[in-house]
């Protein structure tokens, strides 16, 4: 990765991050809550300005981060608070604006509203992207004559509500849905034009096409490694795991369309590869292998700012349901923790991949508003789960001391902070492996 592509990635990190932050200052402020500092970035200080308000503004060195310092978050933490600047006064513990003498319902306004503006942010975001290049409808746009679609009744301005028995919202759900479906025929839930909603049974046929047989690993630094080479009983199998693939049928390697061959089980192709240095030229046989025949139906994009908009405000909720979801299918083995769990250095090797991609410009913006969108969507629902130190645990935390009418002991919120934290370490060892591994390419 070059230094560039590193900084970008970091960037649309820490935008993320200063914006929480800026929800809690900014709830914070208007709440009467005592505020020392408001950083972005973390380690030592650039650059500090103390504001008429009283707050510290202040540029950090490490371009990844923010953060806002409340006074007394906690009554214990009073008699050791002070001012960033070496001039400022110890904080009183009558101060009514310390964080621990707010009333519960503001504090609760304060942590919420981190998460909440990284929803908003996110809405903002798809809202410009969708606005500028449209997005699909759960709506279908085609059916193909003849096809599975046809004959089972679909017709154009169908509105898919549910397929599997899961709610489809958006053209996000309809991806997850098809995602975790059982691989059988599909049960597609349709409203028709004339309001009549039915449920369809659409047969998943296979067709026979022949393909490579590989498995492969794209690099983010653009380069295509195969990782292993299924073979096939009569036929030999010319590629090996490591080799780098330049070109196939003299057109480079950029996505996994080259995988497909025609039809013709005698195709074969020429590959340029690369191995231990030394390029090579192959003729690949392909393997037969049997994959699902489209249903013969396309969902249309969208046909004005209302429903561009209206997609905007559902895909976060749709991103939420996803998650939820893949989380799930981790835990009960369907899927990889290797594929599902991403963390920092995993989206910035994303966003690099974009920043290096030979596309024009406005592809580019168009593909980082769409991460960021994602991102923002992750990063507020990971702060709303109800872990310490994440904003949820606070406000699950508050939720208890306002129905017992009293706060829980110091000593049992010292104790789950103590788990909380080591449980964040644990997972924190086990994304930065997996992002490693993966950015390796093991």
């Amino acid at each position: 990765m070059t230094i560039l592509v590193i900084l970008v990635g970091l960037l649309i990190l820490s935008i993320m991050m200063i914006v929480h932050e800026l929800g809690h200052f900014l709830a914070g402020k208007a709440l009467g809550f005592k505020i020392l500092s408001y950083n972005i970035f973390m380690g030592p200080i650039l650059w500090s300005r103390r504001g008429k308000d009283g707050v510290l503004y202040t540029i950090r060195l490490l371009p990844i981060g923010a953060s806002v310092e409340f006074a007394g978050e906690t009554a214990e933490s009073v008699p050791n608070v002070q001012g960033e600047d070496a001039g400022a006064a110890a904080i009183s513990p009558d101060d009514p604006g310390l964080f621990f003498k707010r009333p519960r319902w503001a504090r609760a306004i304060v942590i919420f509203m981190g998460p909440f503006i990284n929803f908003v942010t996110a809405f903002l975001a798809l809202a410009i992207l969708f606005l500028a290049s449209g997005v699909s409808m759960p709506i279908i746009g085609e059916v193909k004559a003849g096809s599975v679609a046809e004959l089972a009744g679909i017709q154009a301005e169908d509105r898919i509500v549910s397929m599997d028995g899961l709610a489809v919202h958006s053209s996000l759900d309809l991806s997850m849905a098809e995602m975790f479906g059982n691989g059988g025929n599909l049960d597609l839930g349709l409203r028709h034009s004339d309001g009549r909603v039915e449920t369809i049974t659409l047969r998943q046929e296979t067709v026979k096409t022949y393909r490579l047989g590989i498995m492969y690993t794209p690099r983010p630094d653009g380069r295509m490694i195969v990782e292993s080479v299924q073979s096939e009983e009569g036929k030999e199998q010319l590629l090996q795991p490591e080799d780098e693939i330049l070109s196939v049928d003299g057109r480079k390697v950029t996505a996994p369309d080259f995988l497909e061959l025609s039809g013709e089980p005698e195709k074969t192709i020429e590959a340029r590869i690369l191995r231990q240095g030394k390029e090579l030229t192959l003729k690949l046989p392909g393997i037969t292998a049997e994959v699902k025949k489209s249903p013969g139906y396309s969902l249309r994009g969208n046909k004005n700012a209302g429903e561009a908009l209206g997609q905007a405000l559902i895909y976060p909720w749709s991103i939420i349901r996803s998650t939820v979801r893949g989380i799930g299918q981790i835990f009960t083995g369907r899927l990889k923790a290797r594929d599902g769990l991403a963390g920092p250095v995993a989206i910035v090797g994303m966003v690099g991949g974009v920043v290096r991609e030979k596309i024009s410009f406005v592809a580019k913006i168009y593909q980082l508003l769409l991460y960021f969108g994602f991102i923002s969507v992750a990063v507020g629902f990971t702060n709303l789960l109800p872990i310490p130190p994440f904003d949820g645990f606070h406000l699950l935390t508050l939720a208890i001391e306002g129905t017992i009418r009293r706060d829980l002991p110091l000593k049992l919120k010292n104790a789950i902070a103590t788990i909380g934290f080591f449980i964040i370490i644990a997972l924190a060892v086990l994304v930065f492996y997996l992002d490693i591994t993966r950015l390796l390419g093991f």
